[in-house]
């Protein structure tokens, strides 16, 4: 009888077990490293998701991929789109509520072409961190429509500023300082409450010094064209502030020593232009009246009131002076401003008045002068020792300053004057009174002759009178031609006649300079485009 196999269990694991547990535990590890290497997963709201594809549209901070798009479905209101990324890990502390994400693409604007390379390499979503550590982790963000144009990791420093329109100036416009870009605009909203705009620039690292707490900004936007006495004058910054406007600044020099550096935030107006900033500038003027006698036509309210050429006032006012109707006059009212005359200390009125009367006293006077011959514009001079002196005198409430004829007027009364004097000479009188003398001359000579003093004598006295003879002649001729210059300047010669037409064709040109100025004010465009009815 054979003997039954005893059959044992082992309790030791077989070797063969030992691959599939090292699979596992191979697999494992892999799963928790991948889910520790797992970045945060976010979801940004669009308006629309042109461009973007699951798998293959990217998620990049500066220019380096830090996520990928997973998913793309819609908002539950189906009105936006959700598009659902997955990040790397290592930017996890970079997001946080104060994150941004927008889509590139290809972008025209007034400020430039952007996202060019997009055409090739398709279109991806670029992030913007508001740095680490600055926010509370966040994970649902609304996608912007338009690109910031500073980024927070650009160094430099942001300002605010009020304006009572905005012009040409969009986000992107340049901000200049000495026509060099330092800086743009990053954005705009309304005051409704102060009817007014608000700008937000930032101006980058190191120009951001620039900016005082006096600092002037103006408005650079588009192509300025000003008509004035020196003519037409074209103001454009750059071609850049031509196409998308532009900001400029500066720091009045007697300012920028005393005062400090702006503090990043500081709210500055935004003036029109940068005349406005000079106009806005001056905080003093004193008043005073001219009287003018005739017509002030081409002065207007603005006009500039100048001192040797510098500017030192402007006109305020112009009025009939009803007070006065039978003398035909005019009053105008100018300020003068202290300010302009650049001396960094600001007189007070009494020492204006003092200087004033004291270059009154010497023959100061007001007078109405041209700066433009196309425009027929008219400015106030002060002119220096323009005659006799004279004093300030008070009329009501204002000082009364001596005033003059103008430039035109002085001319003609000159060239009257001068005709006076020519006609009112006594040329016949004198030609006779001559002629006479030189005849009893000749007597008195004939008369020593025939008493034959001497031979010596008589040779003497026939030289003389050869002399006297010659002398006779020449009153004869010098009779002739006071008497063709008596003809001459005659009320009735041709060279009166051609004085009195030459001072006729003066003032007719002065009215037809007049129609011609009156007509510019008119039509501003007639010199390019010509009158209506000469079109037709």
């Amino acid at each position: 009888m054979s003997e039954q196999p005893k059959v044992s269990k082992s309790r030791t694991l077989s070797p063969v077990w030992f691959i599939p547990l090292l699979a596992l535990v191979i697999a494992g590890w892999l799963a928790v490293r991948a889910w520790q290497e797992r970045g945060p997963e976010i979801q940004i709201e669009f308006n629309g998701a042109s461009g973007i594809e699951v798998g293959s549209t990217k998620i990049r901070y500066r220019d380096v991929e830090v996520g990928t798009v997973k998913q793309i479905h819609l908002s539950e209101d189906f009105n936006r789109v959700v598009v659902t990324a997955e990040m790397d890990a290592y930017v996890s502390p970079l997001i946080n509520d104060q994150s941004n994400f927008w889509v590139v693409s290809p972008r025209v604007s007034r400020s430039g072409v952007s996202g060019i390379e997009t055409l090739l390499s398709g279109v991806y979503i670029e992030m913007d961190s508001g740095g680490e550590g600055v926010g509370e982790p966040q994970s649902q963000f609304i996608g912007l429509e338009e690109p910031p144009s500073v980024r927070s990791y650009d160094k430099g420093s942001s300002y605010l500023l009020v304006a009572d329109t905005l012009g040409s100036l969009d986000i992107g416009s340049p901000v200049l300082h000495r026509e060099v870009p330092v800086g743009e605009v990053t954005g705009y909203k309304l005051l409704t409450d102060q009817s007014k705009v608000q700008i937000r620039i930032f101006v980058k690292d190191p120009f951001d010094d620039l900016i005082r707490e006096h600092s002037q900004f103006w408005n650079v936007s588009g192509l300025g064209a000003t008509i004035g006495l020196e003519g037409v004058e074209l103001d454009v910054a750059s071609l850049s502030a031509l196409i998308a406007g532009g900001v400029a600044f500066d720091s009045p020099p007697d300012l920028s020593a005393s005062s400090g550096q702006a503090d990043p935030g500081r709210t500055f107006y935004l003036f029109a232009s940068r005349d406005a900033v000079s106009e806005g500038a001056i905080s003093v003027s004193y008043p005073f009246l001219l009287r003018f006698s005739g017509s002030v036509r081409g002065l207007k309210v603005g006009a500039p009131v100048e001192y040797l050429g510098i500017q030192v006032g402007l006109v305020e006012h112009i009025a009939l002076d009803y007070e006065r109707r039978e003398s035909s006059g005019v009053n105008v009212l100018i300020a003068i401003q202290p300010e302009r005359m650049g001396q960094g200390v600001v007189p007070s009125k009494e020492q204006v008045l003092a200087s004033l009367e004291q270059m009154v006293a010497r023959g100061m006077k007001a007078r109405l002068s041209s700066g433009s011959l196309i425009g027929g514009s008219l400015f106030v001079d002060l002119v220096p020792d323009a005659g006799e002196p004279g004093e300030i005198v008070q009329s009501g409430d204002y000082l009364v300053l001596p005033t003059s004829d103008n430039e035109f007027s002085q001319l003609t009364r000159q060239l009257n004057s001068i005709m006076d004097k020519v006609q009112s000479l006594p040329i016949e009188e004198i030609g006779e009174e001559l002629k006479n003398s030189l005849k009893g001359l000749s007597s008195v000579i004939g008369d020593l002759e025939d008493a034959r003093l001497g031979e010596n004598a008589g040779g003497v006295l026939k030289n003389l009178k050869l002399a006297t003879d010659g002398l006779d002649g020449t009153a004869d001729q010098l009779e002739r031609t006071l008497r063709s210059l008596d003809q001459t300047v005659a009320p009735d010669s041709a060279l009166s006649h051609t004085l009195t037409s030459a001072l006729d064709d003066i003032a007719d040109a002065a009215k037809s300079m007049k129609q011609l100025t009156d007509q510019l004010q008119r039509y501003p465009d007639a010199l390019l485009r010509g009158r209506e009815e000469d079109k037709e």
